[in-house]
């Protein structure tokens, strides 16, 4: 999984770069690590992480509009 926000691009080899995964799987569990630390999960399953990953994303940007 990489992502890169709108914010992120202050110059064309910033706007083609993305950033690094924040997703990782322990004993078949699903995490996904914060910006400022701390992880949220578990999830079953890859799937379900990402979901949650997107929710939270979402959340957080309609926060800080």
């Amino acid at each position: 999984m990489s992502m890169r926000r709108e914010s992120d691009a202050s110059s064309e080899a910033q706007r083609n770069a993305h950033r690094s995964s924040r997703s990782f799987e322990v004993n078949g569990q699903w995490y996904f690590e914060l910006r400022g630390g701390g992880q949220k999960g578990p999830y079953e399953s890859k799937a379900e992480m990402q979901q949650a990953l997107n929710e939270f994303i979402q959340f957080y940007e309609e926060l800080n509009q």
